[in-house]
C-alpha cells in the first residue's frame, strides 16, 4: 500500500519554515552501535518524489548520550531526546550537525547502506548526517538541490531528532567542497 502524508509545515527558528509532505523521522526504528556508542537509522528518504533512491535517501548517527532509548527487543530502539547530557559541552538541543558533502569531481554520493564509523564526529559531541547526493552524470545541479532537500528534511525533524538545525555545516574537499560552498550559499 501507498502511503500519503498530507503536507506539513514545520517552524525551523530560523525564521524560515521547513515544508514537507513527508512524515517526521520514525523514533521506534533506531539502531544502536555498542562499540562506538551511536544511536543511527540508515535509508531515511528525504525527497517527496525521489528520482534515485540509490542516492536520495540521508543516514542519521546521534551520541548515546543525547538519546534515553527503550529497547523494542528486536535489535531496534524507541528513542527519546536526553536533553540532560553533555558531550564536550555540547547538549542535545545545541549540538553542531555535520553534514560531509563528499562528491569528487562533482560525482554522485550513494547513500548509505550499512552502519559506518563516524565516532571521530559523535564523540565530539556532534549530530553526524550522512546524505547520498545524486551527480553530475544527472545533470548539475542535481547534486546541490538533493543536499538542499536534505537539509529541508533534518529540519523538518528539528526536536524530534538531538541537534541545533541551526548550526548545520557542511564540508567537503575538491568537488564536495565547492558544492559544501554553493550549499551554503
Amino acid at each position: 500500500t501507498e502511503q500519503v502524508a498530507e503536507e506539513t509545515t514545520e517552524e525551523t527558528g530560523t525564521g524560515t519554515e521547513a515544508v514537507t509532505g513527508l512524515p517526521q523521522m520514525d523514533m521506534s526504528k533506531w539502531q544502536y552501535n555498542a562499540t562506538d556508542h551511536v544511536y543511527y537509522q540508515i535509508g531515511i528518504q528525504y525527497c517527496e518524489v525521489p528520482v534515485n533512491l540509490t542516492y536520495e535517501t540521508l543516514s542519521v548517527f546521534v551520541p548515546e548520550s543525547y538519546m534515553t532509548a527503550k529497547d523494542n527487543g528486536d535489535s531496534t530502539y524507541t528513542c527519546t531526546i536526553n536533553t540532560e547530557a553533555d558531550v564536550n559541552g555540547y547538549s542535545a538541543l545545541n549540538a553542531p550537525v555535520v553534514i560531509p558533502v563528499n562528491t569528487p569531481g562533482y560525482s554522485a554520493c550513494e547513500a548509505l547502506t550499512e552502519y559506518t564509523d563516524v565516532s571521530d564526529y559523535t564523540d565530539a559531541g556532534f549530530v553526524y548526517i550522512h546524505a547520498g547526493c545524486r551527480g553530475k552524470d544527472q545533470g548539475a545541479p542535481a547534486g546541490v538541490t538533493d543536499l538542499k532537500a536534505a537539509i529541508r528534511y533534518i529540519r523538518y525533524n528539528s526536536g524530534v531528532i538531538a541537534g541545533d538545525m541551526n548550526r548545520i555545516f557542511s564540508f567537503g574537499m575538491s568537488g564536495g567542497g565547492a558544492q559544501s560552498a554553493l550549499l551554503g550559499s
